[in-house]
């Protein structure tokens, strides 16, 4: 993962950042020109070049290529966009059975937002040991068939019990992921069962709210063993859909933009047009229709973002 000589940023603390490099974690600061010449800043997975002084003091020299970006819209009301990790090789998106309960709108926009990065996503269903149903697990199996039909690859998953652990150990080797989804569903509790070394901070969902707690405050990368690296993020309550414009949210959602050449006219935005196939597909079950409405949320969001200042 990591080229000898060059090292790869873990965290980041003030000035301050933990680095991998050789079997070993450095802590670095950097150097002034890399810090007025860069147009972002250090990121977690970031690929960098260092100087070891003879004062034992370690510096940044330079930062590689990235080849790949994980951005999302700054959240609240400031507007622009945030850069979350460089270099990543996969989106997990975990979301929760119960606890707080699975909202599929949110998981939605995590996943759209990984689409629109061009980011490969797998989408994990945790707690699966609260699901109810007729067949025990059957919860986490119906709440995974939307994705399922759409192309995802889901993995059902128990810090609990142990279900999917193994399942979820092997898609994380040999790559960089970033952990993603809403607050309290179970990242860093999963991430401990699967790895108990890594030992992060977790916190009980809030008994009056149903809403989980916020652990983790900013991103930061782990080693994975034997040969990758798992970046957990923030919980969030919410999500931004960044950049992205009216036409392109569709490409977010992979079975509805497979069915929109279908469409009988090439700028339908499937929010009701005549002949649409989008529209026809979900009337037949083919679309399920938790997956247009949170893809015709977004267009519209999409829409009012593009309008014009009066």
């Amino acid at each position: 993962m990591v080229s000898p000589g060059h090292a790869v940023v873990m965290s980041r603390a003030g000035g301050t950042y933990r680095v991998y490099r050789d079997g070993e974690v450095l802590a670095a600061s950097l150097r002034g020109r890399v810090k007025h010449g860069a147009e972002e800043r250090v990121l977690v997975g970031d690929r960098v070049t260092l100087e070891l002084h003879r004062d034992g003091s370690v510096t940044i020299e330079g930062v590689e290529d990235r080849k790949s970006l994980l951005r999302r819209r700054s959240p609240g009301k400031r507007r622009g966009v945030r850069a979350v990790a460089a270099n990543v090789d996969q989106v997990v998106v975990v979301g929760s059975v119960r606890e707080p309960q699975w909202d599929p709108y949110l998981v939605d926009r995590f996943l759209a937002v990984s689409e629109a990065n061009q980011l490969p996503v797998l989408l994990v269903i945790n707690k699966s040991d609260l699901a109810v149903g007729p067949a025990g697990s059957a919860g986490s199996a119906d709440l995974a068939a939307p994705y399922e039909a759409a192309g995802y690859e889901v993995v059902r998953t128990s810090a609990r019990t142990g279900e999917g652990l193994a399942t979820l150990h092997r898609r994380l080797g040999g790559r960089a992921s970033v952990f993603t989804g809403p607050t309290g569903v179970g990242k860093s509790s999963l991430l401990n069962a699967l790895q108990p070394g890594l030992k992060l901070r977790t916190r009980e969902v809030s008994a009056r709210s149903g809403a989980g707690r916020h652990t983790t405050v900013t991103a930061e990368m782990h080693l994975f063993e034997p040969d990758g690296f798992v970046i957990d993020t923030p919980g969030l309550r919410d999500i931004g859909l960044w950049g992205l414009e009216p036409l392109d949210v569709v490409h977010a959602f992979p079975e509805i933009a497979r069915l929109a050449p279908e469409c009988r006219f090439d700028n339908c935005r499937h929010l009701g047009e005549p002949r649409c196939a989008v529209e026809a597909a979900s009337a037949r079950g083919a679309v399920v229709p938790s997956r247009l409405w949170s893809y015709r949320q977004l267009l519209r969001e999409a829409l009012e973002a593009a309008r014009p200042w009066s």
